[in-house]
């Protein structure tokens, strides 16, 4: 059993001794490491999420830009698709005037070598007839 006399006051006395050596000895610079690497990693988590929501958005500007230039480029080629369609456009007009001009030449010839080929005709057809009546005559008509 344990007995109560002088030399418990002395252990009590050595353990509180011991108590304040390891307070200023251990406990006191531990608690302030501990609080050091505390105050770093919540710092680094800190930086790290400052860190994050600038590539967040520095993606969301990314995106942005993108979706813009894909607008700008989308704009571009329709107005692009629009010009070659009316270069097109003014293209088949021209060669069809182009064409509608050569065919009115091509009538007006036609109708005036018509022309010139029944004056021959009718020349030829009066000619002919003045031969024939006058073979059949026997005289000149």
């Amino acid at each position: 059993m344990v007995d109560i006399n002088g030399w418990l006051l002395v252990q009590i006395a050595n353990f509180l001794v011991l108590l304040i050596v390891l307070h200023f000895l251990l406990f006191k610079p531990l608690l302030s490491i501990m609080q050091e690497r505390q105050q770093t990693v919540s710092g680094a988590f800190t930086d790290a999420k400052t860190a994050q929501e600038k590539v967040q958005m520095h993606l969301e500007q990314y995106k942005a830009s993108l979706a813009e230039s894909k607008q700008k480029a989308a704009a571009a080629y329709n107005a692009l698709y629009q010009q070659g369609l009316d270069a097109q456009r003014d293209m088949l007009s021209a060669e069809r005037a182009k064409a509608g001009e050569l065919l009115d030449t091509a009538r007006a010839e036609i109708a005036s070598a018509s022309a010139a080929a029944r004056t021959d005709i009718r020349k030829e057809a009066e000619k002919l007839s003045q031969d024939i009546s006058s073979k059949l005559l026997g005289r000149a008509v």
